[in-house]
């Protein structure tokens, strides 16, 4: 699959293009010089080839940050500002990418007038192809995007296939909870910076891999915390597009600095995994550096611990890589779970027996029986459950029930809900 990349000096509007051609907003939008800084990768929906947007080149001494845009694309989409129009930088960048002799082409962004051309303005630079766009306005994509297609060998599509889609796994936490090392602990190359400096990854970052004959989509994640003010208006949309990224997830690794105590973030974010019904492995790093009586104190923690025995935990360093083998398999695992379906009929002669060993408890004027049952989605797995009587069924057993699904039924580690409708619903 080739890789295109927009290339061009800060401002010039290739994080807009590049949201624009991908049909929705993956990376933060703002007036301000240098807002992305990672290298952000993703598959078009339109065709079958890599979309790679960069930081904006301010000078020469972003000479590695240019390096690394050039080795990573096939094919250079190099964006210039028509109201700015050319300027000596512009001419420098340009020299650079000849250099590499891939294929090029000069999009010109910003062209909000339909009746004035800008070609004319950039002719110095020699490059013969040309396409004129406002990513602001959505005018002339789809130019870019036949000549994208042209340049990959694909034709243009308008959808993809679900079965070709790949897992989507989010990488969270509170900031400096060691995400990004671990991302690149797993992709085995440098996909994400890494820095002592909070908030250093903005736009999710993402990578993918084959795990077990299956493509899984890696999202490096900005730290989650309560912006000190509103004016941090960055950090905001930071957070923002990690917790779409959260939402948007298949399955979510957690990170817990364990050398340092919990904090309310940290259980803030395990309620909203636990409220999302997120397949989700707890990954307690730096779990290395404590000492035994350290580890246990670390897990006493009432309601730390509650979590802990909901989601799977896994103790790692993804500094030296202390266990982050294991990692990847649960991923597969927790995914191929959750889109589990349980027969309509299998399900029932289960009930059947779970009722036998523990009935319904007695409540008011009456007992609790349960009709029928049924799986109604995947993703999480939901199960609704039709009852002979109006009220609600005691939390105890409903944990029961939960229990009994999860252990006897193969959705072991796996959030899944349990919805009670009164019998007449049934109809």
């Amino acid at each position: 699959m080739k890789s295109f990349a927009l290339i061009g000096r800060p401002n010039v509007g290739k994080s807009s293009l590049y949201n624009a051609l991908l049909g929705y907003r993956r990376t933060i939008v703002l007036d301000r010089p240098g807002t992305t800084l990672d290298l952000v990768r993703e598959k078009v929906r339109w065709a079958s080839l890599m979309l790679l947007d960069s930081q904006g080149i301010f000078d020469e001494g972003d000479a590695e940050a240019l390096k690394e845009i050039i080795s990573a694309a096939d094919v250079f989409l190099f964006v210039v500002d028509a109201q700015s129009g050319m300027t000596p930088f512009d001419k420098w960048l340009h020299q650079e990418i000849v250099k590499n002799k891939k294929p090029t082409l000069l999009v010109i962004n910003k062209c909000e007038n339909d009746n004035v051309s800008r070609t004319e303005d950039f002719a110095e630079l020699g490059i013969e192809e040309v396409v004129e766009v406002s990513a602001a306005h959505r005018r002339g994509l789809d130019v870019l995007k036949e000549w994208c297609c042209k340049q990959a060998g694909v034709s243009l599509e308008t959808s993809q296939d679900e079965s070709q889609k790949p897992i989507q796994l989010a990488l969270i936490g509170r900031p400096n909870a060691g995400k990004s090392t671990l991302m690149n602990k797993l992709c085995r190359k440098r996909v994400s910076r890494v820095s002592a400096t909070p908030h250093t990854t903005r736009d999710p970052v993402s990578f993918e891999i084959e795990v077990g004959g299956k493509t899984v989509r890696l999202m490096d994640t900005a730290g989650i915390r309560r912006p000190r003010s509103r004016k941090e208006s960055l950090e905001q949309f930071s957070i923002h597009a990690s917790t779409r990224a959260l939402k948007e997830a298949d399955v979510v690794f957690l990170l817990i600095n364990c050398s340092e105590a919990i904090t309310d973030q940290d259980m803030r974010l395990l309620s909203l995994l636990e409220r999302e019904k997120k397949p989700t492995v707890i990954l307690l790093n730096f779990w290395d550096k404590l000492s035994g009586e350290q580890r246990r104190q670390f897990v006493k923690d009432s309601d730390f611990a509650r979590y802990l025995k909901q989601f799977k935990t896994q103790p790692m360093s993804a500094k030296t890589g202390w266990n982050v083998d294991r990692l990847m398999p649960w991923v597969v695992k927790l995914y191929d779970q959750g889109q589990k379906r349980i027969k309509t009929s299998d399900l029932n002669r289960f009930v059947k027996d779970v009722i036998s060993r523990n009935p319904p408890p007695a409540a008011g004027n009456g007992n609790f029986n349960i009709l029928y049952a049924s799986q109604v989605r995947t993703s999480p797995p939901t199960f609704i459950f039709f009852m002979n009587r109006k009220g609600n069924l005691p939390e105890s057993y409903q944990r029961y029930l939960e229990n009994q699904i999860k252990n006897r039924l193969g959705f072991k580690s796996q959030p899944i809900r349990l919805r009670f409708r009164a019998g007449e619903e049934k109809r």
